[in-house]
């Protein structure tokens, strides 16, 4: 099977990434910044005209809009350490974060109509972008879940609800999986540090 992403790029040298704002933030592994639309569960504006943050004070992950004083509480955990935010094609969360020690994705399962945590115990630093928020390529954009699994990094994609691995390239200088998200050039990448 091909990879569902046109040319991605492993980025793996100790430079910024070329990030599209406000992935090319410098922020913690216990906060993450995205574009996104309107409101939570509203796609009526387009997916790239606010600034959402999420942050965790380690049991709860907190979504709020940048220029908003309001936040939601989206969900609950002990122990968080990492943290990553995106919004579905339909201004819903997901989010992937280790709590105690292990890698979860929490996402909106479409077949069982809810938000849903699926768990992962052997992979690190879990990231998640919506691959491309243009209005007018929504319909064909793709929620990215990517990951390190050993030496490896590994990546799965939304329109499979997340059950195909797929091996992206060998990490082997064991750096950490920091950062993906769509870059200046309007191609996806992947930031190892």
């Amino acid at each position: 099977m091909s990879l569902p992403l046109p040319e991605p790029v492993v980025i793996n040298d100790g430079i910024t990434a070329p990030f599209l704002y406000p992935r090319s933030k410098s922020y913690l592994p216990t906060e993450s910044w995205d574009n996104g639309g309107v409101a939570l569960s509203d796609p009526s504006e387009e997916l790239t005209k606010y600034v959402w943050k999420a942050w965790t004070d380690g049991t709860s992950i907190k979504v709020k809009r940048d220029d908003l004083d309001d936040y939601h509480a989206v969900l609950m955990d002990t122990n968080i350490t990492e943290i990553d935010l995106t919004f579905d094609q339909n201004m819903r969360p997901c989010i992937a974060y280790v709590a105690n020690g292990i890698s979860k994705l929490y996402w909106y399962d479409t077949q069982e109509a809810k938000q849903v945590i699926d768990e992962y115990p052997d992979i690190t630093n879990p990231r998640v972008s919506l691959d491309d928020k243009r209005r007018f390529n929504v319909a064909n954009s793709d929620i990215i879940f990517a990951y390190q699994k050993g030496d490896t990094l590994c990546y799965r994609v939304q329109r499979e609800r997340y059950t195909v691995e797929r091996v992206l390239a060998t990490n082997s200088k064991r750096r950490i999986l920091w950062r993906i998200g769509m870059g200046r050039n309007n191609r996806f990448l992947f930031y190892w540090r």
